[in-house]
């Protein structure tokens, strides 16, 4: 048929003809044409004649046939809502069941479906808990990816049902596409790899000791200890890292993740992540002025903190538990009163719990309120409590303590 006399056609006759050819494979196809019938001209007058059928056919048939839960893409002019929604309703009356048709034949249903399986399909791998076995090794600190892929293809990895399997019953891994179990027992050329990494380690941080994996180069010549010297080198190659800083004389307990996700939760403010600090400073704190101050929020040059009071107690001073004998000089900060040499007053330890993690935050709050702190140990990041953790020790999270680290990333 021509354009010229698609435009001379009638407007009724055109859309009743395009919507005959877009639902003829239907089983309610005839009964839906003969309601469109009598539902089309009582709208139709309405339009302006001056309008040609064809001006806005781009995405009629989306708009109509969505009505439908049909997608096709044949171009169909663009009906009005008002029409669409009375055909909708009308094709609900026809004789054959139109959701099993409109389930057939709706392409969206058909990806929907498809969508819908491969959810499945991952989630059931996820329970399985299967990773490629390239990835495992790499986690577990055997090499790069690149590395670990050349080790599976090369078939000297195994794995076994535990430490101890024969070499002749464990089974050998031929790619490195392979998926295992992450706690699978696996052998580089018959000796046994270490298990998996912790998804979280506790250390107990010393004083003077950078809270970074690499120091600056402008400072190597100062031999700074630094968190990359005290971590195992497989939990550095596994991907282990630091969650946060602690100040560099600052001492106490310093999360290492193995998750991004699991670190930016454990950081973000808006999380409202705890942590707990036991803090030595000089003067007796009125514990009632203090929790008022301190709740109330606590102005610096950093912007205005808050914290929560817990507890405070009288104070024999400062007590020097670090085990590096190490004399550096540390920068007087323009907002906080380090402690003076000759102070020979009393001391007070504060308890206190903040949700953010600024730069020398509780330093400062607190001396901003009149009392410099000397000494400043965290005891708790959220759930994980530093306990009776000797200093320059590690742990792994206990059970409690994973179960909630992993609710956090849920």
């Amino acid at each position: 048929m021509s354009p010229a006399s698609k435009r001379s056609m009638p407007k009724l006759l055109l859309v009743i003809l395009n919507m005959s050819h877009l639902l003829l494979r239907s089983t309610a196809a005839k009964s839906t044409i003969n309601s469109a019938r009598s539902i089309l001209p009582s709208y139709m007058s309405g339009w302006p004649t001056s309008r040609r059928v064809t001006s806005s056919c781009y995405s009629a048939n989306t708009r109509a046939l969505h009505a439908l839960s049909i997608a096709h893409p044949v171009g169909v002019c663009k009906p009005r809502v008002h029409y669409v929604s009375t055909l909708q309703s009308s094709i609900t009356s026809v004789d054959d069941d139109p959701a099993s048709t409109m389930e057939q034949l709706s392409r969206r249903g058909k990806v929907k479906k498809q969508q819908t399986s491969r959810k499945q399909r991952r989630a059931k791998s996820k329970e399985a808990n299967l990773t490629r076995i390239d990835k495992i090794l790499a986690h577990r600190g055997v090499g790069t990816r690149s590395q670990t892929q050349e080790l599976a293809k090369a078939r000297r990895i195994t794995v076994g049902s535990n430490p101890d399997t024969p070499h002749e019953e464990r089974t050998r891994i031929r790619s490195p596409k392979e998926k295992v179990s992450w706690n699978a027992h696996l052998f580089l050329d018959g000796k046994l790899l270490p298990g998996p990494p912790p998804l979280l380690l506790a250390y107990h941080k010393p004083k003077y000791v950078l809270s970074v994996m690499k120091d600056d180069e402008k400072y190597l010549d100062q031999q700074r200890k630094h968190l990359g010297q005290m971590l195992e080198p497989r939990y550095i190659k596994a991907g282990l890292h630091p969650v946060g800083r602690l100040d560099y004389d600052t001492t106490g307990l310093i999360l290492f993740s193995l998750d991004g996700a699991l670190t930016q939760r454990l950081l973000h403010p808006r999380r409202g992540v705890e942590k707990e600090y036991v803090a030595t400073v000089q003067g007796l704190a009125d514990e009632v002025e203090l929790a008022k101050k301190l709740s109330a929020g606590v102005e610096t040059t950093e912007g205005v903190h808050k914290a929560k009071l817990i507890a405070v107690t009288d104070s024999d001073g400062p007590v020097d538990d670090n085990e590096f004998e190490e004399l550096i000089d540390i920068d007087e900060d323009e907002d906080e009163e380090e402690m003076q040499v000759d102070y020979s007053g009393p001391y007070s330890d504060v308890r206190l719990v903040v949700k953010e993690g600024k730069y020398r935050m509780v330093r400062r709050m607190l001396a901003n309120v009149g009392h410099p702190v000397v000494m400043l140990r965290r005891l708790r990041h959220g759930k994980v409590e530093l306990g009776d953790l000797k200093v320059g020790e590690f742990r792994e999270a206990t059970e409690k303590e994973l179960e909630w680290a992993k609710s956090l990333i849920k």
